[in-house]
């Protein structure tokens, strides 16, 4: 049988033998806000920390998840080095999630600090001007936000039919499962009398 050319316990944080030689990395990834992409009606996205954690010279030796506060306290310099470079915590629908614009232009405004929907929408007059044609696309971005926060109060009651409905069809299947157990009881044949004892004769 093949062998793990790492040790399976460097990723566990009880055991810190051997992380210098482990390459660890921390980093933002977007992950949807479900709660709050349903209250506003438009995708919401949060930063999430996540850790890569690597075994040098291996190419299998690899995880990759959301931190934990045991990651930051067992990487402290790796962490420390994330935390210097560190952006400010996104929150919104990325420009890259948002179909009205180019790759180019995501990148263009990316570069400017605009990395939202919400952000390009509230960009001043002032900071607009340096832009070809971005009046144009801030008045897209406004109006797609009025029309999703209106039209977030039916995507929220569509989604909770949607649940309620998945509920119902759990608990019928429940009650039909139930029915067939208690038909499948009522049905079994009768247990098997017993056989009346054999009376012996008497000598006499």
């Amino acid at each position: 049988m093949a062998t793990a050319d790492f040790d399976h316990t460097m990723f566990e944080q009880g055991n810190n033998a051997g992380d210098e030689t482990l390459l660890v990395k921390f980093f933002n990834k977007p992950k949807e806000n479900k709660a709050k992409t349903l209250e506003e009606g438009r995708p919401i996205f949060d930063d999430v920390v996540y850790v890569d954690i690597r075994v040098a010279g291996s190419r299998n030796g690899h995880v990759c998840r959301p931190a934990r506060q045991g990651d930051m306290q067992r990487f402290p310099r790796h962490y420390a080095a994330f935390k210097n470079r560190e952006e400010i915590p996104l929150e919104g629908t990325p420009l890259s999630e948002w179909s009205l614009v180019t790759r180019s232009q995501v990148e263009e405004l990316s570069f400017f600090n605009v990395k939202t929907v919400e952000q390009l929408a509230e960009m001043s007059d002032g900071n607009a001007q340096g832009f070809m044609g971005l009046n144009t696309l801030r008045q897209k971005a406004k109006d797609w936000v009025i029309k999703a926060k209106e039209a977030a109060p039916a995507i929220r009651l569509t989604e909770e039919l949607r649940v309620r409905d998945e509920e119902n069809a759990k608990l019928k299947a429940q009650l039909a499962e139930l029915a067939e157990k208690v038909e499948a009881l009522s049905t079994a044949p009768a247990e098997t009398a017993r056989k009346p004892r054999r009376r012996t004769k008497k000598k006499g």
